[in-house]
Formats: C-alpha cells, sequence, structure tokens
C-alpha cells in the first residue's frame, strides 16, 4: 500500500464558530445602539446628521473585524518569543502619557498618533501586554510554581534567618512573576482605578487556575491591599491623580450626600456621579421585559453618555430586560469559550494567555453592566464592542483575535492527529491483510510474499 503525507489546509476563517457569531451579534447590536443612542447628540453637535457616528461606527466595526481576520492568523509563537519586548513597549506608551498625553474628565488617559486625529489609551495596550507577559512568566515555571512560594518572607525575622532563600524568591520568582503586576496597575490606577481593578482581579484568577498555591494568593491579595492604600495616601498627600473623585463616587453610592447647600440650608445641586446614578436608573426601570423598541428611548437625552459609559443601561431601556440577559449571555459566552479552549489547549501559554483575555473582556463587560444598574460606583468602563468608539473596540478585537487564533491552531492540531490515528489505523490494518496473504501463500506451497518497502510493492 503506497504511504502518502497527510496534510491539512488551515481554514481561511478558523477558530471557534460560536465565538465568531457572538463577535458578529455584538458587532451588530453595537451599530443599532449607536445609531440610537447618538441622535440627540448629532442634533446637538451636527445639526441633525444623525448618519455620521453611524457611519464612523460601521467604519470601526469593519475595522475591527479585518483586525481580528488578520491577528487570528498570527501564531501564538509570536507572542510567547516577543512577550517582554510588547511589555516594555506598553509600559513607555503609558509613561508617555503622563507627559504628552490628552486629558478626557480630568485625567491624562490618551495618546495621539503623531499627524492623525486618532487616539488611543494605552491602558487598552498595557492589558493586553501584562497578559502575555503573565501567560509566558507562568508557562515558563509551570513544573514547579506549584511547590514554590512566589513572595519572600514578609517577616524581617526570616529575612535575617534565610537571606539568601528569601533573596533568590525575590529575584527569581517575584520580580519576574509580580513585578509586572505590580508596575502595570501603578501606573494605571493614578488615572484609571477601574482598569486596574480588572487587570488585578483578572492576573489574580489566571494565577489561581495557573496552579499557584493558595497560601501565596493570599499573600498576594494582602500585599495588593496594603500597597493600594499606600497609594491612595500618597497621591491624596500630594494632590495627584482622582483620589478625590474616587472618594466622591463612593460616598454617592453608598449614600453620603454629597451635595453642595445654599446659605438657607436647602440642596443647591447634586454631584455629578448621583446625576448619571439617578438617569441610569430611569432609563432601567422603564425598560421592563421587552423595552420600549429601537429609536423609542426617552433617556438618551437625559443619560450621561448613552453610547459609551451607559450603553448596557440604554440597551434595558429600549430592548427590556430579555435584551439585557441576552447581551450578558453573549459576554459570558465568550468567557465560556475561552474557559473550552484554555482546557483544550495542551501546553501552558495559550492556555493562560486565553484565559487571561477572556478574563479581562468579560470583567470590563461585567463591571460596566454594574454601573449601569447602580450596582457599583461610577466608573467609566464601555461596554466592550458595543459602546461607541475607535480605540477600545480595536484593541478589544485584537484580543478576540488572539483567542481566535489560538482555538484556529487547536483545531488545526487536532485535525492532524485525527488524521495520523486514520493513517496508523489504514496502515496497521493493511499490514494484517499482508501477513493473512503470506500465511495463506505459505500454506499453499507458494513462496513467501515479500513486501518492498522502496519500490511499495509485491516482490
Amino acid at each position: 500500500m503506497p504511504t502518502k503525507s497527510i496534510s491539512v489546509k488551515r481554514e481561511f476563517i478558523g477558530g471557534d464558530r460560536s465565538l465568531w457569531m457572538v463577535i458578529l451579534i455584538l458587532c451588530l447590536t453595537s451599530i443599532l445602539v449607536v445609531y440610537s443612542s447618538t441622535a440627540s447628540m448629532a442634533y446637538r453637535k451636527l445639526d441633525g446628521d444623525t448618519s455620521y457616528y453611524l457611519a464612523r461606527q460601521i467604519k470601526f466595526v469593519l475595522l475591527g473585524l479585518g483586525i481580528i481576520f488578520a491577528v487570528h492568523h498570527v501564531n501564538y509563537g509570536f507572542y510567547f518569543r516577543h512577550a517582554k519586548r510588547i511589555f516594555q513597549v506598553s509600559i513607555v506608551l503609558m509613561l508617555l502619557t503622563f507627559f504628552t498625553g490628552e486629558s478626557y474628565n480630568e485625567a491624562a488617559r490618551w495618546l495621539r498618533v503623531p499627524y492623525t486625529a486618532f487616539t488611543f489609551q494605552p491602558s487598552d495596550v498595557l492589558k493586553i501586554a501584562l497578559t502575555v507577559r503573565l501567560a509566558m512568566q507562568l508557562a515558563s515555571c509551570q513544573k514547579i510554581i506549584d511547590r514554590i512560594p512566589i513572595l519572600p518572607s514578609f517577616s524581617y525575622a526570616a529575612w535575617k534567618k534565610y537571606p539568601e532563600r528569601n533573596s533568590h524568591i525575590l529575584h527569581q520568582t517575584t520580580i519576574p512573576l509580580i513585578g509586572p503586576i505590580v508596575l502595570s496597575c501603578v501606573l494605571v490606577v493614578i488615572s484609571n482605578l477601574s482598569t486596574a481593578i480588572i487587570m488585578g482581579l483578572a492576573c489574580i484568577i489566571v494565577l489561581i487556575l495557573g496552579r499557584v498555591r493558595w497560601r501565596e494568593i493570599g499573600r498576594l491579595i494582602l500585599l495588593a491591599l496594603v500597597l493600594f492604600v499606600l497609594l491612595v495616601g500618597i497621591l491624596k498627600l500630594f494632590g495627584v491623580g482622582r483620589v478625590d473623585t474616587w472618594i466622591s463616587r463612593v460616598e454617592t453610592f453608598i449614600g453620603i450626600e454629597s451635595v453642595e447647600e445654599s446659605p438657607t440650608g436647602k440642596r443647591q445641586e447634586i454631584s455629578d456621579s448621583e446625576f448619571q446614578a439617578h438617569q441610569a436608573k430611569i432609563a432601567v426601570a422603564s425598560g421592563w421585559l421587552m423595552g420600549k423598541g429601537p429609536g423609542q428611548s426617552t433617556q438618551r437625552s437625559n443619560l450621561p453618555h448613552p453610547y459609551s459609559d451607559y450603553a448596557y443601561a440604554f440597551i434595558i431601556e429600549e430592548y427590556g430586560f430579555l435584551g439585557a440577559v441576552f447581551i450578558l449571555g453573549c459576554y459570558l459566552w465568550i468567557f465560556y469559550r475561552g474557559m473550552v479552549i484554555f482546557r483544550k489547549c495542551k501546553t501552558a501559554f495559550p492556555s493562560i494567555m486565553v484565559l487571561g483575555l477572556s478574563l479581562m473582556i468579560t470583567l470590563q463587560a461585567l463591571l460596566h453592566m454594574c454601573v449601569s444598574v447602580d450596582a457599583t460606583p461610577v466608573t467609566g468602563q464601555t461596554l466592550p464592542i458595543i459602546s461607541l468608539g475607535g480605540s477600545s473596540l480595536i484593541f478589544t478585537c485584537v484580543s478576540l483575535g488572539m483567542i481566535l487564533g489560538v482555538s484556529r491552531q487547536i483545531n488545526y492540531m487536532e485535525k492532524m492527529e485525527k488524521l495520523e490515528e486514520q493513517r496508523r489505523v489504514i496502515t496497521e490494518e493493511w499490514e494484517q491483510v499482508v501477513a493473512d496473504e503470506r500465511r495463506v501463500r505459505e500454506n499453499a506451497g507458494y513462496p513467501g510474499v515479500i513486501w518492498n518497502e522502496t519500490d511499495k510493492n509485491y516482490r
């Protein structure tokens, strides 16, 4: 039997098909939500040209889908080889925001691409870079990660008694593994607390599923809380960052009056965050089960940023409780498919990378939804893919493309393994046929049949 090499062509559009479907659904939802929610803004700023924001969002959606398609063809080995460089570039971009960044809502978060009108948040780049860097570092020490400490002792006596051991842990494990997380969160928290929380929480979950010991996770959480309190105190002392805004939003959320009073003791005005939360609750309450219908919103003129920061509240108003549950299910499905891909991976790096990226997207979506229904203080997080915007959508699409790229390679390897297994079975069956025929010929008095491996024929 001739033996031919078996090859499988890679799919033009590969990866998890159900994930592709969810992405397309969210893109379509984005176009509908942006067109309806920006109507009042178009009348205020563009003399009623409601098609402007629609055309703009369609362009970014198409660009995002193109980015997903391009990125999902990249071998994940590229990210492993260049993880450190990608992380270093993202840190440099974050540092540039403190010197040349553009401010929005009293925070320097944006960088402008030279000679263009395009701006982006370096924190979006850093989320991806940190995930890749953490996945690379965890994958490098998977054989021993469940048996070693990731943090040195917090006790001075232990350092004095075992200086070499604690120094080894600090330089060989803590700085390479935990250092990037701490550095990233510190740089981001100054201007964007909610993004820093998302990054920190996602990294802790990744460490847990990356087989780090629970005792070490507890010590890490304790260290993170201590560092956060110290950082907030330092920022408050020197008047850096947005500490006052954080405190004001938390006070508003827990019910502490944050209003200015006139000399007569009457309420003069409510805070911005309280106004936003109040209008969002009106939008949510008016949605009921089925919603008012597409384009029928009455709160888009009152709801602050219905196309970005409060997109989910706007969805509830127009599409009701059922629409809200459906959108929630889409984001949970992204995380579920990420977990499926995570379990399918046979090596540590792609599995941890997929887990981290899907967590970043899902946690951001859940935080946005919690703000929209007044379950957490106001944060300003957009709803991934759906909210109006360019850079957020683009970098979310980069993350999704990386997830689909891993899924595509897994599917390819699974098909190769199936074909190789079929080849092995067919070869064994053919060898059994040849052996049976040889025995029949020998029993009948014929000379034995010889199989020539070179000519692939009988002699």
